[in-house]
């Protein structure tokens, strides 16, 4: 009697250690893709850091390129009223010497 519960105990040993074998392999690749995963999640999180300073510094050079398109904008007005002003100028000078 003892060698027949010896003999389904060793089944029932075998049976679990088929069972535990393949689980335990799953087990070791969810691990590896988990750090995979993180090391994705990390890289990505770096990515966007990356990209938000960059927004950051576009932001900010793009501020100084229009702060310096206003003031060439405010020269070329001033430069137009002064030759316009020239143009009439001369044009009252052309209107009283032809008199």
């Amino acid at each position: 009697m003892a060698s027949l519960v010896d003999g389904v105990l060793l089944a029932a040993l075998v049976g679990t250690s088929a069972c535990v074998v393949p689980m335990y392999l799953k087990l070791k690749r969810l691990d590896r893709a988990q750090a995979a995963y993180g090391r994705a999640m990390a890289e990505s999180g770096h990515a966007l850091a990356s990209a938000g300073e960059a927004v950051r510094s576009f932001a900010g050079e793009g501020r100084e390129v229009l702060d310096a398109l206003g003031l060439k904008i405010e020269e070329a007005r001033a430069a137009q009223a002064d030759l316009e002003a020239s143009r009439r100028a001369l044009l009252a000078a052309r209107a009283e010497g032809g008199r």
